[in-house]
């Protein structure tokens, strides 16, 4: 008592240090005291002095004149836990499946433990008694349907057995008829965990009816939704949550998503940026918000776009490799090429993102910028990553093409191109211009046309150049000159006006 008082003056002092030492002291001279051991446990536990309240409960649990008491050895439990002491953790919970309500956190702990520990016959073993415990318990019954549903996730072979288990448990919670929304979205998750995804959206629906002020389900209930492609769904419930939480960031993302999935790019647009106007430090946004610029071909946005970006969120390697090929459309390749290489910073050697997309992009970038060697050399980095990644294969067999070098080599990695997309423009236009390099202008001329003939929405100056200089070879004079004609009215070069004898610069 004279411990207890101690303590209790240390508490008035606001030395709670002081108290709990006087009171530790005091559990020990009287381990009877549950209360009290109780109190100085949960004190010690909350200011995470993990090994100080084993000590306490092991006196409390354990010593002269303990009392047996299932919370005590629950509370013991978590404190092995905290510690890193497993075992002796799993015994105290096993100690603690006594009568009362206290032994429910003893049958959740130790089934977490053994589900996690890989136990899986002494977890079905024992998560099958915990079942038949405190009937109308809801939470505790959650509890049990989550370790099953978690048991039969994490091994496949006792899911046949295990997965009915976890539903009869969500079948006892909903006939509970709880009424917290907070044990109702629960109860909708584990039920789409276990694939139920009627009787998920059934319970999403309701808390999400209009009126009842429950922005956290119609969140769910748009995820749902968008899990399964029910775009038009979704997007009605994210304008619900929208309304409801006017500040949160994440409707506008997931409603310019919705857009960007239905190709209407300037809609993403336009949703991505009052997202940012929420939070600007979002990745995704940002990087979404570029992709839609980039898709509806508005490159003329995309310096505006980055240089926001950087200002307001830390380094990302989506962005810069995305503000590469935007640059890169822009012509501008000193941007271009800075943001590579920021990219490349950015993915510190995480070999995920350095991937053979990343080093043809990056070649394309080194090629542009007039820096032909160094692109060769990532090229053959993207190639060497994956072998028939047919636009490194194109991108470097014309290189050599074009260079009039390995043609026999080029002709073979541009083939392999070709074989993988015979429909593509730009490896037919390789493949024509290898076989005329090659001193093989009536084979080259097929493919040329074909690949003029795909691009007759849309010409191309180099396709239309490439195929006048075969056709001149072919004695064909006139068309020859129409191709050269079409082709500088696209893009003049020097080259082309020497062609057609108009001379100059």
């Amino acid at each position: 008592m004279a411990a207890y008082g101690a303590g209790v003056i240390r508490e008035m002092n606001d030395d709670g240090p002081g108290l709990l030492d006087y009171w530790s002291k005091a559990v020990g001279e009287d381990p009877s005291n549950v209360a009290l051991a109780r109190e100085v446990a949960r004190r010690r536990l909350v200011r995470r002095e993990y090994r100080e309240a084993a000590m306490v409960l092991e006196k409390a649990t354990q010593g002269p004149g303990a009392k047996p008491d299932p919370g005590l050895w629950s509370m013991l439990g978590l404190a092995y836990v905290q510690s890193g002491r497993t075992n002796e953790a799993m015994g105290a919970y096993r100690r603690g499946l006594g009568d009362g309500p206290a032994h429910l956190t003893a049958y959740a702990s130790l089934g977490r433990l053994l589900v996690e520990g890989g136990r899986v016959e002494e977890a079905e073993s024992l998560l099958g008694k915990a079942a038949l415990q405190e009937r109308t318990n809801a939470i505790f019954h959650l509890d049990v349907a989550e370790l099953l549903g978690q048991l039969a996730l994490r091994n496949p072979g006792v899911a046949p057995r295990v997965k009915p288990k976890a539903m009869a448990e969500l079948d006892l919670v909903e006939g509970l008829q709880p009424k917290q929304p907070a044990i109702l979205l629960r109860l909708a998750d584990q039920n789409h965990a276990l694939g139920r995804t009627n009787v998920s959206e059934a319970i999403l629906a309701k808390l999400a009816e209009p009126g009842s002020r429950n922005p956290m389900a119609s969140a769910k209930l748009a995820e749902l939704y968008l899990r399964t492609g029910r775009l038009d769904d979704a997007a009605a419930q994210l304008e619900a949550l929208r309304r409801a939480a006017p500040a949160n960031p994440m409707p506008p993302y997931y409603l310019g998503a919705i857009a960007m999935e239905r190709r209407r790019f300037d809609e993403a647009e336009e949703w991505f940026r009052k997202s940012l106007l929420l939070d600007p430090t979002q990745e995704s946004a940002h990087v979404d918000l570029l992709t839609a610029i980039l898709s509806s071909r508005r490159f003329d946005a995309v310096s505006e776009v980055v240089d926001k970006a950087r200002l307001c969120m830390k380094p990302s390697f989506r962005l810069e490799y995305l503000a590469s090929m935007g640059f890169g459309r822009l012509k501008k390749h000193a941007l271009a090429l800075d943001a590579i290489e920021r990219a490349e910073k950015a993915a510190e050697g995480d070999a995920r993102l350095l991937d053979h997309r990343f080093f043809f992009q990056y070649a394309v970038v080194l090629e542009q910028s007039g820096r032909g060697a160094d692109s060769l050399a990532r090229a053959e980095k993207a190639l060497a990553l994956k072998p028939d990644f047919a636009p490194a294969l194109n991108f470097l067999g014309y290189s050599w093409a074009d260079q009039g070098v390995r043609l026999a080599e080029a002709r073979d990695l541009i083939e392999k191109a070709v074989v993988a997309d015979p429909d593509n423009s730009a490896y037919l236009d390789s493949l024509g211009w290898v076989l005329f390099r090659l001193g093989k202008a009536a084979e080259a001329l097929p493919h040329l046309e074909k690949a003029a003939e795909l691009l007759k929405d849309e010409p191309d100056a180099t396709v239309l150049e490439h195929l006048g200089d075969v056709l001149e070879a072919l004695g064909r004079a006139g068309p020859a000159r129409e191709a050269w004609g079409k082709a500088e009215k696209i893009e003049s070069s020097p080259a082309l006006r020497r062609k057609l004898g108009r001379g100059g610069p």
